[in-house]
C-alpha cells in the first residue's frame, strides 16, 4: 500500500509521459484475458484505476456503456482527450473507497493495477458491492514471485515480454517506464500463494488465474457466489 496522495502525483507524472507519445490501444496478454469474462449481456460497466482509459475504450467499443474512474486528475483528463466522443464513456476524478456510486449498479466491474494501493479487506467487499445480481467482477494485479522455484516462469515471462515488445512496440513510453518503476520501487505485492490465501477468505467462490507476465486475475460472479463456496485457481 502506498500513501494514496503520493499515487496521485506519481500518476499524474505518468500521465504527463504518456500524452507525449500517441499510440494505439494495445492490451496485455493479461488484460485480454480477464475481458474474456465479460458476459455478451453486459450492458453497464465501471473500470476503477481506469488510468489513460485503454481498458474502458475497448469496452466501449464492444457496446457497452462505460463509467471509468481515477484517482489521478491528469490521467482522466488523457484519457478524454484519447477518446472518441461517439462512445458511451464517462470519464470521472475519484477515489473508489470515497467516491458516491450505485451499490448492485454495474453488469461488471473492472480493475486492473489497482487493488495493491488500498488494504485488500476494504477495496475488494467495496467493490463487490457495486456488482449487480448476475454481474461480475474483474480484479487484475501485480504479482511477485521471488526464489528458485519461480525462476523457470520467470524466466519464461521475461522472453515473453520481450519478443512481444518487439512484435508490437508499447504504449508505454522510456519515460514512463521509468516513472513506473520509480512509483514500484517501494510496493509490496502478493505472491501466489498469498494471493489464494487473500481471496479465498474475501471472495470465496472467485476464479483465480496466474498469468506469466506477473499478474493475476480474479473473476467473481455474484450470482455463482450466491450458490457455491467453492474457490477455483487456473494458470496461464
Amino acid at each position: 500500500m502506498t500513501d494514496l496522495q503520493q499515487v496521485v502525483r506519481d500518476f499524474d507524472a505518468i500521465a504527463a509521459a504518456l500524452a507525449e507519445v500517441s499510440r494505439p490501444d494495445v492490451l496485455t496478454p493479461a488484460e485480454r484475458a480477464l475481458l474474456r469474462h465479460v458476459p455478451p449481456d453486459a450492458q453497464r460497466t465501471l473500470d476503477v484505476g481506469c488510468g489513460d482509459g485503454v481498458v474502458a475504450r475497448t469496452l466501449a467499443r464492444r457496446g457497452l456503456t462505460v463509467l471509468a474512474i481515477d484517482i489521478s486528475p491528469r490521467m482522466i483528463e488523457l484519457a478524454r482527450a484519447r477518446t472518441d466522443r461517439a462512445l458511451r464513456i464517462e470519464y470521472r476524478v475519484g477515489d473508489i473507497m470515497t467516491t458516491d456510486l450505485p451499490a448492485g449498479g454495474f453488469d461488471v466491474v473492472t480493475t486492473i493495477n489497482m487493488v495493491h494501493h488500498l488494504p485488500l479487506p476494504d477495496v475488494v467487499p467495496r467493490l463487490a458491492t457495486l456488482v449487480a445480481p448476475g454481474g461480475y467482477l474483474l480484479i487484475q494485479d501485480v504479482q511477485t514471485r521471488s526464489g528458485i522455484r519461480y525462476l523457470p516462469l520467470n524466466v519464461a515471462a521475461a522472453i515473453r515480454r520481450r519478443l512481444r515488445a518487439l512484435v508490437s512496440p508499447s504504449r508505454i513510453t522510456p519515460q514512463a517506464a521509468a516513472l513506473y518503476q520509480r512509483h514500484g520501487a517501494g510496493e509490496l505485492y502478493l505472491t501466489p500463494p498469498e494471493t489464494h490465501r487473500a481471496y479465498r477468505a474475501l471472495l470465496p467462490d472467485a476464479l483465480i488465474e496466474q498469468h506469466l507476465e506477473w499478474r493475476y486475475s480474479v473473476v467473481w460472479s455474484r450470482q455463482r457466489a450466491a450458490s457455491s463456496k467453492r474457490i477455483h485457481v487456473l494458470s496461464t
